[in-house]
């Protein structure tokens, strides 16, 4: 892989290219220049010793699983956060630490992934609101770049997705900079509307702004970037172009898992039992953004179902569905034979449905022990809460010596087992879990692993969201891969053993990376 930055031809000077003659100038400074970055929230370490620079004009894409440290490299960049240690620079000039207002007028600003513009005020006087009236650019050039004109007297409040996050970006765009900052703003845009995202994009670019772009979906870093940068867990892992990167075999690992998947629990032989949970034709929305589009999806009693996809395909907006902390826009759900489509996500826990969300949310302040007793049900007896806590001990005796502990002061590996007994102090009949191995040490995630074995064979069904899919699939009786919100695979685990298909749904040209 490259070890220094790439600069496409015409785009400037590579950064630290000696001058052949004393009639070569000498090489501007980078655009921007990023030096042992490093940000901790707590004791989770976010962006990590982080080193790289971008060439003025240059289209750079910074992709990585979730948890990797996008989104807090950009508000770092942007102003937004404060690094722990390292120095930003912009075109030499010194810009960590500094105000966000200070950062935009150096010529460095963030488009965020959700637009937050004045809903009362139009489109224009959105605009307006961050002109630079020195700037090279004016309010009206602005709306007819960013296809705005038609709309320049229409409410915030009144327009489409595509036009809100066109906004975003002309917002931005008023400001003059000489650096974009783009995070995911193609996030929830599909077929003619992602066509149009990518244009514009790509239009900003060519006029000779310098383009930071974070994005899952693979086919916007394929068209608009020439170089790459690969984050897990806030370090930098790759950096090259598109090409090179879908071919990187630690980017591969990272985002794929194990090579060579398992056959599963059963081998892919056994019968599926009666269902526990069906959805049927169901969808799900966040405002304008279709997050699940008509999926159907059945667990069966005792199975160990796996839901696999890539980033922003909708897993956890299904995990979510099923447990009824997201009502679903269409479609059906039915648990233990009742239709629970209607149902809030209390009386589903009550029916024997717990939820392990992504990021354990634990409560910080209370003890393990407090932690543990929260989602114990009314009128328990006091004989099946020592049974159920018993239960939960010999899963994980790291709890039982930290019973008084307070939840905050766990390591990231135990506050996630702590999630598992605390959803398992409810008596569960399904477990559904998000991403537990996120952001955790390959020791540790085995041994959540090996408790989820023991877990679905004391009869729990389990429903695993996960980005480890060798892991995942080793333990799976049933797969389903989601594809933009939709089931593009549904069968046993054994099918999956040739890596052509994930590798066409993490790196295909329709993949959402």
């Amino acid at each position: 892989m490259r070890a220094t930055p790439f600069t496409a031809s015409g785009r400037g000077i590579r950064s630290g290219t000696a001058a052949e003659s004393s009639d070569v100038a000498v090489a501007p400074a980078p655009a921007l220049e990023i030096a042992g970055l490093c940000k901790s929230f707590g004791g989770v370490r976010a962006v990590s010793d982080l080193s790289f620079s971008v060439d003025g004009g240059a289209a750079l894409g910074i992709i990585g699983p979730n948890g990797a440290g996008k989104s807090t490299l950009l508000k770092l960049i942007g102003g937004l956060l404060r690094p722990d240690s390292g120095t930003i620079k912009s075109d030499g000039h010194l810009i960590s630490g500094r105000s966000t207002h200070l950062v935009a007028r150096s010529g460095v600003v963030l488009a965020h992934q959700i637009p937050r513009p004045f809903q009362s005020l139009s489109v224009r006087d959105n605009i307006s609101v961050g002109w630079r009236r020195h700037g090279a650019r004016s309010a009206d050039s602005i709306l007819d770049l960013c296809g705005l004109s038609p709309r320049a007297a229409t409410p915030a409040r009144s327009l489409g997705l595509l036009d809100l996050k066109r906004l975003e970006v002309a917002r931005a765009l008023a400001t003059n900079p000489s650096v974009l900052l783009l995070d995911e703003v193609a996030a929830g845009l599909n077929g003619r509307d992602l066509d149009h995202a990518i244009e514009l994009v790509a239009d900003i670019h060519r006029n000779g702004t310098t383009v930071v772009v974070v994005e899952h979906i693979e086919r916007v870093i394929r068209e608009l970037v020439d170089r790459v940068l690969v984050l897990d867990w806030g370090q930098l892992i790759a950096d090259g172009t598109p090409a090179e990167i879908a071919a990187h075999p630690e980017v591969r690992r990272v985002y794929i898992g194990v090579a060579g998947a398992g056959q599963g629990r059963s081998g892919g032989a056994a019968p599926r039992s009666a269902p526990v949970v069906e959805l049927r034709g169901v969808s799900a929305r966040y405002g304008d953004v279709q997050a699940l589009k008509d999926v159907d999806v059945t667990v069966g009693v005792g199975e160990v179902v796996a839901v696999l996809g890539a980033n922003g395909a909708g897993k956890s907006t299904l995990a979510s569905v099923m447990s009824g902390h997201i009502r679903a826009s269409a479609g059906s759900i039915s648990a233990f034979g009742a239709d629970v489509t209607d149902w809030e996500s209390h009386l589903r826990a009550r029916r024997g449905i717990s939820h392990c969300p992504e990021g354990r949310h634990v409560f910080s302040d209370l003890t393990v022990a407090e932690n543990l007793g929260v989602s114990i049900p009314p009128r328990t007896t006091s004989g099946d809460t020592r049974q159920r806590l018993k239960a939960v001990h010999d899963l994980f005796p790291i709890l039982e010596e930290r019973a008084s502990q307070p939840a905050g002061t766990l390591s990231g590996g135990e506050q996630q087992m702590l999630s598992i007994g605390r959803a398992l102090m409810a008596d569960p009949k399904l477990l559904i879990c998000d991403e537990l191995s996120l952001g955790l040490a390959p020791l540790v995630t085995k041994s959540i692993y090996d408790a989820l074995r023991l877990i679905a064979e004391r009869g729990v069904t389990l429903v695993l969201i996960e980005q480890d899919v060798g892991r995942c699939l080793d333990i799976a009786d049933w797969v389903y891969v989601l594809l933009r919100g939709r089931v593009s695979y549904a069968g046993a685990p054994g099918a999956l053993h040739d890596e052509s298909f994930l590798d066409n749904v993490y790196f295909g040209k329709d993949s959402i990376l």
